[in-house]
């Protein structure tokens, strides 16, 4: 089903659009399939043991109602899976949680909270009825948390599945002991991008509470993610006022939360407001960096110029008294409203949007207390790789002096959203910057596969699932990181729409 057909404005001049744009957004995809049988065009590396598993929307509405924005979409899993003998195969299943049942049980949309608004709209009693049952969809990413797969949001709720059917099997609420997060607290908030803590099988991640009276301060607390269920409190801190955060940095001994001043209105929120109504960007605000010590718990506040970001790269101390910080930087936080689908689908909209991505590194002084805004030099050749977005690096070298980060690039003539590549960026010489792309072809987030018999940061395999736009088709194309050229493809039974997040899992499959 074209979700897309009710936004009349969208719909205008859609036949006229990039091929198979419609594919990408707003087009429902019902399909499920279990370990169906792949054919690539040349031969997988046999060396590739596992499964890639990736998470996003593919769901667009039930009944009367259709979401507004591609982040409500209901999530889909989608799973690669690899014995390491050169077959593969493809699984994909609906997450079934509670609001998607519920949803499917009344053939509409159940009164669960969304980012953004339905269409028709939600009536005053229906939203408030969403704020108490809250957010649901978990469709953002997925994890293994010490042999639990979990799917996650920004939110603390989290779902836990089989990684090897795609079946749910239930969602969680984790326990933080000596953390509390109950009134007068709202915990409920945290990121869609834990991090492997160094030299273990842990991940670290954020509770966000935040205080529901104007005397309670909000405050962070840095968790130790044990399994699905069990957590640990590293350090706990207050603050005046909760940033919105979908990702952090972490490094051998610290964890750093960029806080950019994009904030949620709790007290909107609470009497009925949508989130992205209830969010604002102060750009007269310096940026807050909070700077924790897993060990000793110490925070250190830093401050930096006013910027936004939804991704970091990775970060890795450079000496006892200095840190590298990368991230994906925005000059405001407008990026959170470009999938929206009035403008998403609206060509004129969608490439006048102000979508300004570009590789910035923080060199943090922990002796002076100083952070220093640092801009990589651009290649003319190459001049759009330092606009890319969904990075990914080698995980091995999380945390680690490293050279390479790779991703998406939406805008590559910096003119069409919708003219879409795949980039390496050379961090230590701009000379190596390399792009892929075909026209008509919607690369989106890959994931880096490293050999296991490879010593070079870009020995290994890239993996990232592509729309072909001109046959209305998707495949999973495996790139050479060396030379992002094509090693093999394999088309897919149905289509994969845009989608957010996932990784490879080794030995999985």
């Amino acid at each position: 089903m074209i979700r897309h057909l009710l936004f009349t404005v969208s719909f205008v001049g859609i036949l006229a659009d990039l091929p198979g744009w419609n594919l990408l957004f707003g087009t429902d995809v019902l399909n499920e399939t279990y370990k169906e049988p792949l054919t690539f065009d040349n031969p997988v590396p046999k060396w590739i043991k596992g499964s890639l598993i990736r998470n996003g929307p593919a769901r667009y509405g039930m009944g009367k109602h259709s979401f507004r924005n591609v982040f409500d979409g209901y999530a889909k899993l989608y799973s690669w899976q690899f014995p390491g003998n050169g077959s593969a195969y493809f699984s994909s299943k609906f997450v079934q949680s509670k609001s998607y049942k519920e949803s499917l049980s009344i053939n509409d949309v159940a009164p669960y909270q969304t980012f953004d608004n339905l269409v028709p709209p939600r009536t005053f009693m229906e939203q408030e009825m969403s704020v108490v049952n809250g957010m649901d969809n978990m469709n953002v990413n997925i994890y293994n948390f010490s042999g639990d797969c979990v799917i996650l949001t920004d939110m603390w709720k989290l779902y836990v599945v089989n990684c090897y059917t795609l079946e749910t099997i239930r969602e969680c609420n984790p326990k933080i002991p000596g953390a509390k997060a109950s009134f007068p607290y709202m915990g409920i908030l945290s990121v869609a991008h834990p991090l492997q803590e160094y030299g273990t099988n842990h991940h670290l991640t954020f509770l966000q509470s935040q205080g529901m009276v104007p005397e309670v301060a909000s405050k962070f607390t840095l968790v130790r993610t044990k399994s699905a269920d069990i957590r640990e409190k590293i350090a706990e801190w207050e603050v005046k006022k909760m940033p919105y955060l979908h990702s952090f940095s972490t490094t051998e001994r610290y964890a750093i939360i960029l806080a950019c001043p994009l904030y949620i209105n709790i007290e909107k929120l609470l009497t009925g407001h949508l989130p992205v109504d209830s969010m604002f960007f102060d750009k007269d605000e310096p940026t807050l960096t909070y700077i924790v010590n897993i060990k000793t718990g110490k925070v250190t506040t830093l401050t930096t110029e006013n910027v936004f970001t939804l991704h970091h790269v990775n970060a890795y101390e450079l000496d006892e008294d200095t840190i590298f910080m990368d991230i994906v930087s925005y000059p405001d936080a407008a990026v959170v409203s470009v999938l929206e689908m009035d403008i998403i689908m609206n060509e004129t909209r969608r490439n006048a949007y102000p979508f300004k991505p570009s590789l910035k590194r923080f060199k943090i002084d922990l002796k002076a207390e100083k952070m220093t805004p640092i801009s990589f030099d651009v290649n003319p050749k190459v001049p759009h790789v330092n606009m890319l977005e969904a990075p990914t690096i080698n995980e091995l070298y999380r945390s680690k002096h490293y050279c390479y980060v790779y991703g998406a690039v939406y805008k590559s003539d910096f003119k069409i959203y919708g003219n879409f590549s795949f980039v390496k960026k050379d961090l230590c010489n701009t000379t190596g910057d390399l792009s892929w792309s075909l026209p008509g072809h919607y690369p989106m987030e890959g994931w880096f596969v490293p050999d296991p018999n490879g010593s070079a940061e870009d020995d290994g395999v890239l993996m990232l699932p592509v729309l072909d736009g001109n046959l209305g088709k998707s495949y999973l194309l495996i790139l050479d990181p060396k030379t992002l050229k094509p090693i093999t493809k394999s088309y897919m039974p149905f289509n994969i729409p845009f989608h957010f997040h996932g990784r490879f899992i080794k030995n999985l499959f």
